[in-house]
Parts: C-alpha cells; sequence; structure tokens
C-alpha cells in the first residue's frame, strides 16, 4: 500500500493558524474495496463532505490549510493509532482508556446507522499498512506546520474542522437529538486558552447561530493529542451541522453553502489575528 501525502497550502504570509480538514475525502483505495460490505456511496454520505471546500479561501487569508482525499473509512485520523476493537482488527486488544471508541476507532467497525462496515474482521497487518501509508503522514505534516508556526510566532492555534449530522443518528450518544447549527470542543477547557474558545464561541453567536460547547463533540484525537496550551500548542475542535450548507439525503451542497463558506472565512479571519492571553 502506497503512501498518501495529505494535501498542505500554505500562504503567502505565514500566520499561527493552521486548519485541518481530516474528514472530508471520500477515496479508498481500489485494492481494498473489496473488504467493504457497505457500498462507497453509502459510506461517503458519513464523511464531512465539502468541509475543505467551506475553508478553501483559508490560505489566501492566511492560514495554512491540511486536508486528504482518503476517506475515515480507511483510516479515522481523528482517532488514536491504537484505538482497535478485536472484532474488527484480528489480533487486537481493546484499549478501555478515556477517548477511545471501540468499533468506531482509529478503524470504523460498524457506520454511524449501526451496519458493518467489513465483510469480515481485517488481519492485523492490514491496520499497520493503513497506519503507515495514510495516518503515519498526515500526522507527520500536521506536527510539521503546528511546529513551524510554533517557532515563527511563539505559539501556534489548530482549528480541526468537521460537520456533523443535522439528526445524531443509530450509534450517536445522542441518537435522534437535532444538533445545535455550530458544536466547537475544547476537551472541556483542556486543549486550548479559554480566550480561544471565548472567540470561537462569540464569532458563531454574533453571526446568529446556535452554540453548544462541548456537546456532544468535546475533541477528537487530533485536538487532544495537539493541544498543549502551556506550550503554546492551541487547539479546538469546529463540528458544523450539514443541514445548514448541504442536502444530507442527496449528498450535495445547498444554497445555504455560500454562506456558511462564508462566515468560515470569517472566522478564519478572526483566528489569524487572535493572540492568546
Amino acid at each position: 500500500m502506497s503512501a498518501h501525502e495529505p494535501t498542505v497550502i500554505r500562504p503567502a504570509a505565514p500566520s499561527p493558524l493552521v486548519v485541518s480538514v481530516p474528514h472530508a475525502g471520500t477515496l479508498i483505495p481500489e485494492a481494498e474495496l473489496h473488504r467493504y460490505a457497505l457500498s462507497t456511496a453509502t459510506l461517503a454520505a458519513d464523511v464531512d463532505l465539502f468541509v475543505d471546500r467551506l475553508y478553501a479561501a483559508a490560505p489566501a487569508l492566511g492560514a495554512t490549510l491540511i486536508s486528504t482525499q482518503v476517506s475515515r473509512f480507511v483510516v479515522d485520523l481523528n482517532r488514536f493509532e491504537d484505538d482497535l476493537c478485536p472484532s474488527v482488527v484480528l489480533g487486537a486488544t481493546r484499549n478501555t482508556a478515556a477517548g477511545y471508541y471501540g468499533n468506531r476507532g482509529v478503524i470504523w467497525g460498524v457506520s454511524t446507522r449501526g451496519e458493518s462496515i467489513y465483510r469480515m474482521p481485517l488481519p492485523r497487518e492490514v491496520h499497520a499498512d493503513r497506519i503507515e501509508a495514510f495516518y503515519a503522514p498526515y500526522h507527520a505534516r500536521l506536527a510539521e506546520e503546528l511546529e513551524r508556526a510554533r517557532a515563527t510566532f511563539g505559539f501556534a492555534i489548530l482549528l480541526d474542522a468537521h460537520s456533523m449530522p443535522s439528526v445524531a443518528k443509530a450509534a450517536h450518544t445522542d441518537a435522534g437529538e437535532r444538533r445545535a447549527d455550530i458544536v466547537p470542543g475544547d476537551v472541556m477547557g483542556v486543549s486550548c486558552a479559554p480566550a480561544l474558545t471565548r472567540c470561537v464561541v462569540d464569532f458563531w453567536q454574533e453571526q446568529g447561530r446556535t452554540v453548544a460547547l462541548n456537546k456532544p463533540y468535546r475533541g477528537g484525537a487530533i485536538t487532544r493529542r495537539y493541544g498543549r496550551p502551556a506550550q503554546g500548542l492551541h487547539a479546538i475542535q469546529l463540528e458544523l451541522n450539514r443541514g445548514l450548507y448541504m442536502d444530507e439525503v442527496a449528498c450535495a451542497p445547498s444554497d445555504g453553502f455560500a454562506q456558511l463558506a462564508d462566515a468560515c472565512s470569517a472566522l478564519v479571519e478572526r483566528l489569524v489575528g487572535f493572540r492568546p492571553q
């Protein structure tokens, strides 16, 4: 399995802000398709479609933008690499540490609707291959860009950009509930300076959006791994309600797409100029 380098677009004039989009990709290597019980179209409906396009203007506004074409159903970049379940990967041992997701870990076993993704459990070497080919390159580049920003400015800000279903699905902890428009996650105040959280919450409220801090998403492995404010690394996850910008049945952008993209650009502009207290 050949390595897949993420796409990294740097601004002409650097800033402390790095925007990460780990879940917008839909690519599943052709050699892997025989393992899947669900169609690529079914799986694509469960990724963060078009989020990379919502933040496409980020480099022109001063932020580094990092993304990947690879689907989260190959390997989930927002989980820890040892977050495995024996029913998904043969020979795996379940890690019960906080923040580990079992059958929806770094290799998902079931969809958010509770459907089995694979025809049968995967050999352990498949996990190792996917980590080497897709997971490690993304995190290496993300760490490099954050360290570049910190070395230049004395601190770095990571905006980890996602989207969420407007109504929670069967396998979600809030199944059946209608979500807020915007869910920032700062790991309950751990992953960034409080001023950054306030900045993000205030911005979206000024936009007239409903905001639910840390509910139901507190921040995944990316926010937890890189958010070390005492060391000048400030990370916040941001979930956008898909109903704001796309038809969730047709999996196509809606009339609200342009307005939300403009708002995302305005948020990037604000964070490019943000300085933690």
